[in-house]
């Protein structure tokens, strides 16, 4: 196929540099050839790199191309997919946490509840003790209030 080139002006020069500095930034997608820039500008490739000025932003476009700094709009989009649901995953998380911390807050206003029903304190209660208690004495003491908490009926 012969194609017929026109002469290059320096406004052509400027218009593929800047082309050029887009495709750099991933704007005009991520594949980028001499064919491409042929057929987009109509020059040859002969005369695209005889101009030091499109050789080098051609180059750098190729080089942030290759360096995967720049993503295909596909990529982008299938990485924002992925982390919008990463967000949705760890929202949830968010409020299951949450949800564990309201019941754990119920939790311990009922043991306060029921301290100051026997006629005590919670500060009288909540002492730090004074290390006769090993480890695994403490976690003897404490695994019965570990159970799940029984459901009030109220919600």
């Amino acid at each position: 196929m012969n194609k017929c080139f026109r002469r290059m002006t320096d406004s052509d020069v400027k218009s593929i540099i800047i082309d050029l500095d887009r495709w750099a930034s991933g704007q005009l997608g991520s594949k980028l050839t001499w064919s491409i820039l042929e057929d987009r500008f109509e020059f040859s490739r002969q005369s695209l790199q005889a101009k030091a000025e499109i050789k080098a932003a051609y180059d750098y476009a190729k080089q942030s191309l290759a360096g995967g700094l720049i993503k295909s709009r596909e990529q982008a989009t299938q990485e924002n997919e992925e982390l919008l649901h990463e967000v949705q995953r760890l929202k949830l998380e968010v409020a299951e946490y949450k949800r564990r911390e309201d019941l754990w807050r119920e939790r311990w206003q009922r043991i306060a509840f029921n301290i100051r029903q026997k006629g005590m304190q919670i500060h009288e209660i909540d002492q730090p003790t004074d290390g006769s208690l090993g480890d695994r004495e403490i976690s003897n003491v404490l695994r019965p209030f570990d159970k799940e908490i029984p459901s009030s009926g109220r919600i």
